[in-house]
């Protein structure tokens, strides 16, 4: 506290008598603090690579196993309001037949890691491996969070 007040009156200079505010510390100290705001309210959402895993791969799972076995709710279980009105069943169905006739059985997947995006979108990523396919497939997840609870917003085979 005390240093916290040799600190506000250093940034002041004697004017006439008495003790003015330099303007430039001022707008230096309204910066610190927005930023702090800012940073800290960030810091709160902002998930480390262990936590995003945690959040991400129960989602996958369901995804997967939805897929690989034509049950549509356990596939949009996760998904936010809007992706499950995008996810219709019909096309749940032409994409899990595509899936599996295409790359064949889901067998396995390795956690690549996440990238936090602006609006606190968070992209996970996995290589899978599948039964017909030669080639690493990779798995991008796009997960957002509303009312504190995590969705998955977007989803993608490559």
């Amino acid at each position: 506290m005390i240093g916290d007040d040799l600190f506000f009156i250093s940034m002041c200079k004697e004017k006439g008598g008495g003790m003015v505010l330099n303007k430039f510390f001022v707008g230096l100290v309204l910066l610190f603090c927005l930023l702090n705001i800012s940073v800290n309210s960030f810091a709160e959402d902002y998930l480390s690579n262990n936590q995003v895993k945690a959040v991400a791969e129960p989602m996958l799972d369901n995804i997967m196993n939805g897929l690989s076995f034509d049950k549509y709710l356990t596939y949009t279980k996760d998904f936010d309001p809007e992706l499950k009105v995008l996810g219709a069943r019909t096309k749940f169905f032409q994409v899990s037949r595509y899936m599996q006739n295409s790359l064949g059985k889901y067998l396995s997947r390795e956690y690549l890691g996440s990238l936090h995006k602006k609006q606190g979108i968070i992209v996970v990523l996995w290589k899978a491996v599948f039964s017909k396919s030669k080639d690493d497939i990779l798995i991008k997840l796009i997960i957002t969070k509303n009312n504190k609870k995590y969705f998955v917003s977007g989803v993608w085979l490559q």
